[in-house]
């Protein structure tokens, strides 16, 4: 079976794909492109492949090919499965063919649910009417993406430097983990635990620098010069070394006793998870009229105090109703929550200060060895600690000289996307306004006209036409809000349906050619339109606006059994171009 088109820039295609059975491949496509229709019978033959992983986007995808053709660029919008994917072919084509077998089913066009995209419908007749609302959407998923990206720079510069001050047992203070705006932007403080309390970085530096120049000014001395100090150096030094001891022994307990508040917290929230779903599931039985008791879903006990809760009396002699104690349990799973997070910060906030007091004790246990070796040590050689205290000191200072200029750099990195993270919220909000601009209005403002107009000519008889609308949001024929469908009980005869759905298809095309960015393939290809037996007047107003929208440009395609007698009768006084038919049908079996 073979097929020529011709796009709006007067190439031309041809088409050849092979029925099953003929021992080639459904999946194959042959086709001939040229500048021309003569020429096509001297252009190569390029064979291509739909129904195949790659069709519409790979070289040799015959779906790519077609798009190209047809000089649409498919846009990427939500998926189920992945985050964009491509607005699809398949996806665009239900709304210029209707097939016979159940396209007529109902009202809104048989969309194909296996391409995983959201919407598919509201998002293909965006693209087909060229509504800005699609460009919309496609330009918050990459505002969103730029958003994710500011996240996680923020994110990484904040480990980067939350690291950088671990490895000299510091912490960041004041500073803000995600991204915010510059109001509340807060510029970040390094601290240090000096014996029992968290100071300044930078005031520490400074009392390290005094200590440093004091031993440089005074020079090192002799063991036995500095034996009396080192004696008092060494007494000094074991005391810290027990007193530090003793707070990493306390902090060690509190880290038990809050990693034990943590586990019963979460068991807590747990339990109090089941036994809302139980109660959840008791209501939802009442409400559809069971007359059970608790006992059916859960276990009769006190969500509280866990006793038996049989022949139990309450002191006031009111007991709380089904929704009143799941209220309750709402309100006390939100209060576990927040004493989970604040036993979480807790326990974050005592393993650091235990990081600060190891290195304390490592440090004081390091001179006390220094300050024991130099008075065991001759007495003439220099003092050990005294070395080793300004080596340390000197360390020390170049050190977290370089910590507080890489939060210096990192407090610019954050100022900047900060302001970053401001543009985007504000981009974020503009596109998130959901209000129609006012082209897109007016396009389907003509959508909507037309197809009013439609139905009332059409006969539509189970409820005014003119409480009929197309819904802005999902852009489908509505009443009332509710989707048009077969439905004796609203009144919607299964006639009239059909009278909707051939406006539908007619005022989406018209709608489209009214739009400055129209992407109607300009194509009706109708198969069988008269479904359950509508009215044969109905049907000859129907093909007059048929011919309106052929004279338009659009290339009506009408496929019918129907007898020719009664066929002529609609067709009077339409211009129509009858294609060859021996017998009751088009195809027919080839006879030996």
């Amino acid at each position: 079976m073979s097929l020529t088109i011709a796009n709006e820039q007067g190439a031309h295609m041809k088409c050849k794909r092979f029925v099953r059975g003929d021992g080639i491949d459904t999946a194959l496509i042959m086709t001939w492109k040229a500048r021309s229709r003569h020429e096509l019978d001297r252009v190569s033959r390029v064979d291509m492949f739909v129904r195949q992983p790659g069709a519409a986007f790979r070289e040799l995808g015959f779906h790519r090919e077609l798009a190209e053709f047809l000089g649409w660029d498919l846009p990427q919008v939500p998926g189920f499965n992945a985050a964009e994917v491509s607005l699809y072919l398949e996806a665009l084509f239900p709304l210029f063919y209707v097939e016979q077998k159940s396209g007529w089913s109902g009202v809104a066009p048989r969309m194909p649910t296996y391409l995983g995209i959201r919407d598919v419908l509201r998002r293909s007749v965006e693209y087909v009417l060229g509504l800005s609302a699609l460009e919309r959407l496609t330009a918050l998923a990459a505002v969103k993406s730029e958003e994710d990206e500011v996240k996680k720079r923020w994110q990484s510069a904040s480990d980067r430097l939350g690291e950088a001050a671990k490895s000299l047992n510091c912490r960041v203070f004041l500073h803000q983990e995600t991204p915010v705006t510059p109001a509340r932007r807060q510029h970040c403080v390094i601290e240090v635990m000096e014996e029992d309390s968290w100071v300044p970085l930078e005031q520490q530096i400074g009392v390290w620098r005094q200590r440093l120049g004091e031993l440089e000014q005074h020079g090192v001395e002799s063991a036995g010069e500095h034996t009396q100090q080192a004696r008092e150096e060494l007494s000094a030094a074991e005391t810290s070394v027990r007193e530090v001891g003793a707070r990493l022994r306390l902090i060690d307990e509190q880290l038990n006793l809050s990693r034990t508040d943590s586990d019963a917290l979460a068991t807590r929230s747990a339990s109090l998870d089941v036994e809302r779903n139980r109660l959840a599931d008791l209501r939802k039985l009442r409400s559809l009229g069971s007359t059970l008791g608790i006992s059916s879903v859960s276990s009769d006990v006190c969500p509280t105090c866990g006793q038996s809760l049989d022949g139990r009396e309450t002191a006031t002699g009111i007991a709380a109703d089904l929704d009143q104690t799941i209220a309750e349990i709402e309100a006390e799973r939100e209060t576990v929550r927040a004493a989970a997070q604040s036993a979480e910060r807790r326990r974050a906030t005592l393993e650091r200060n235990r990081s600060s007091l190891q290195a304390a004790l490592h440090g004081a246990m390091r001179q006390a060895r220094a300050l024991r070796d130099e008075l065991a040590g001759p007495s003439a050689v220099p003092s050990r600690a005294q070395v080793q205290q300004q080596i340390l000191l000197s360390s020390s200072i170049e050190r977290a000289q370089r910590l507080l200029d890489l939060a210096g750099e990192a407090d610019e990195y954050f100022d900047e996307l900060s302001s970053r993270w401001q543009e985007v919220r504000d981009r974020l909000a503009d596109l998130r306004d959901g209000t129609l601009s006012h082209a897109d209005q007016q396009v389907i403002s003509r959508m909507q006209s037309s197809f009013q107009v439609q139905v009332r000519d059409y006969g539509l008889r189970s409820v005014p036409p003119s409480d009929l609308s197309i819904d802005e949001s999902a852009l489908i024929p509505v009443n009332d809000g509710v989707e048009l469908t077969f439905d004796l009980s609203m009144g919607i005869s299964a006639s009239d349906m059909i009278r909707t759905k051939w406006a539908y298809y007619l005022s989406l095309f018209e709608a489209a050619i009214s739009s400055p960015r129209n992407r109607h393939a300009r194509l009706l290809m109708l198969d069988e339109p008269r479904q359950q037996e509508t009215d044969r007047g109905s049907l000859a107003t129907f093909v007059r606006r048929l011919e309106r929208a052929a004279a338009s440009g659009c290339q009506v395609i009408y496929a019918t059994s129907e007898d020719r007698r009664d066929l002529e009768e609609v067709l009077r006084n339409v211009r129509v171009a009858m294609l060859p038919a021996d017998g009751p049908h088009l195809l027919a079996p080839v006879m030996n």
